[in-house]
């Protein structure tokens, strides 16, 4: 096997691992944003909830946040996940690239808020590898259901034009669930 095709595999991978991160954090953001509402569960209300209806009442604070405030919450997701994995006998490689790069979700859309990431960032943010500012800001928007993905500016186009989101919000309201996103209480105006 020549070396160019072992790279442009590994490439590969490492970009299918990125999107995967992506649509994950998307599923994640989405779920955040569109079913926890306050009073449902004080861990959840504690470590995710309050946070996040802040986050959408006053999206530029999360740049005033310490590099742990702004991603424990991921980092122990991700770190209990690998454990399972590793106890299940799950040892691909890929599968802890992506809870690697699902780990620093919130510290990429940290970065989607900023209009001085570091510079190398800056240059992912230009190619779309990771989620511009200005591709991240139309989240922000009413109706506040759309651009869930966190990590890059690939994914979102796809869902959104797709109706992906709408589309498991019409399954999930199916079997009793209220959409909370818009609201007031949620973060919503």
């Amino acid at each position: 096997m020549s070396l160019f095709i072992v790279i442009t595999s590994y490439l590969g991978s490492i970009i299918a691992c990125l999107l995967i991160a992506d649509f994950v954090s998307g599923l994640m953001h989405w779920a955040e944003d569109t079913w926890l509402a306050p009073g449902q569960s004080k861990l959840l209300d504690r470590y995710i909830t309050s946070d996040n209806i802040d986050h959408h009442r006053h999206p530029g604070k999360i740049r005033a946040g310490a590099y742990w405030a702004t991603n424990r919450v991921c980092i122990a997701l991700t770190a209990v996940t690998a454990l399972v994995l590793f106890f299940c006998g799950i040892h691909a490689w890929q599968a802890y690239l992506v809870l690697a790069m699902l780990s620093q979700s919130n510290q990429v859309h940290m970065w989607g808020h900023s209009s001085q990431p570091p510079v190398p960032v800056q240059w992912l943010q230009r190619v779309g590898l990771l989620q511009s500012t200005a591709h991240h800001g139309l989240h922000h928007k009413r109706p506040y259901a759309s651009r869930f993905c966190t990590m890059t500016n690939y994914l979102n186009p796809i869902l959104d034009g797709a109706g992906f989101w709408r589309g498991l919000e019409a399954i999930a309201t199916l079997f009793g669930a209220t959409v909370q996103r818009a609201t007031p209480a949620r973060g919503g105006f």
